[in-house]
């Protein structure tokens, strides 16, 4: 089933309500089949574009590649995921604080939102590029030295967390974040736009709009790779969505797998996991924003469904959760319904 003119519609709606070079990108996979639907707002209306193999940043989507690396090192018996990061540092953190991998990827390991001193930056010194000058030297100083973890065992979405994740499983395998994504997912998936390196896939980028309709500066996550550093287009996501549909993927399995829950919210490695027992639905769920870009992927496991969304819509926009979040939900919800 190709987009039906009523999602056609919603997807234009939603395109015309940004500035003027907005693009978004949409992928929708029925019963494991793709279709791919592009549109443009050219300032004078809207129009279709074949877009789908071009770059955009997924920012916090990169947190979901991030425990998918995770998930792969534990099948393969490489890591422990319940291991202490003590154990993989080459020093112990401040008061040896025991936080393990699976926190990490679960946003349960008491650490903030954000490293000290990024908010300074968002607000005041580099707003346009917050996390670039957040180095290693930084990050192991704020490990060894200044480390404090609140509300552990609670699920506080942590960017830091995700960012530690994937600087530790790097360092194991010694090898860059990028170097090791390339090597245990993109290579295998064949997804040749995506990259945690802008330089490997600038010819593709699609420049990004800030909030004021002008071009973006795009981000650079520094030693937080791991927390939104990935570029990547829809048909490269529906490869990876589609691997999710593979019931022989023991990676996939393993990575989808309830990894904490609580009264209200469920996660597995990366995912939030939005589930209607009544209903038998199991959906996965992870947006993401960056200075310039917006993305949101929704996967509908028991049905072999998925839509995903990637713009040039910033994700510091006040609209930007109301309509590209919203979006990708109204359509999967039609599918549902019909189905």
């Amino acid at each position: 089933m190709s987009f039906t003119d009523s999602e056609i519609i919603e997807i234009n709606k939603v395109t015309d309500l940004f500035p003027k070079g907005t693009e978004l990108s949409v992928a929708k996979i029925i019963d494991k089949t793709p279709f791919y639907y592009g549109t443009l707002n050219s300032g004078t209306g809207i129009q279709q574009k074949n877009n789908s193999g071009d770059v955009f940043e997924i920012g916090s989507i990169t947190k979901i590649f991030t425990a998918y690396l995770l998930a792969q090192m534990t099948v393969d018996g490489d890591v422990e995921i319940d291991a202490s990061i003590n154990s993989i540092l080459p020093f112990s953190i401040k008061g040896n604080a025991e936080i393990t991998l699976r926190e990490l990827a679960t946003h349960t390991s008491g650490l903030p939102r954000l490293p000290p001193g990024i908010i300074w930056q968002a607000l005041f010194s580099n707003k346009d590029n917050p996390y670039k000058n957040y180095t290693e030297d930084k990050l192991l100083n704020y490990l060894e030295n200044k480390l404090k973890v609140n509300s552990k065992g609670k699920i506080v979405y942590s960017n830091l967390g995700a960012g530690i994740l994937g600087y530790i499983l790097s360092i194991y395998s010694k090898c860059s974040y990028n170097e090791l994504l390339t090597k245990k997912l993109f290579s295998v998936l064949n997804m040749f736009n995506s990259s945690a390196s802008r330089d490997k896939i600038n010819s593709r980028l699609v420049q990004g709009i800030d909030t004021k309709g002008q071009p973006a500066i795009n981000w650079e996550l520094g030693v937080l790779e791991g927390a939104g550093a990935v570029l990547s287009s829809t048909e490269d996501l529906a490869k990876f969505a589609l691997a999710n549909f593979d019931p022989s993927n023991k990676v996939m399995n393993y990575q989808r797998a309830t990894a904490f829950e609580n009264d209200s919210e469920c996660l597995s490695l990366g995912w939030f996991i939005l589930d209607k027992p009544e209903e038998g639905e199991r959906m996965y769920f992870h947006n993401g924003g960056t200075g310039g870009y917006s993305s949101a992927m929704l996967l509908d496991i028991k049905n072999n469904n998925a839509f995903i969304i990637l713009s040039n819509i910033s994700g510091l926009h006040k609209l930007k959760g109301q309509k590209v979040d919203e979006l990708v939900f109204h359509l999967m919800s039609n599918i549902v319904n019909k189905y």
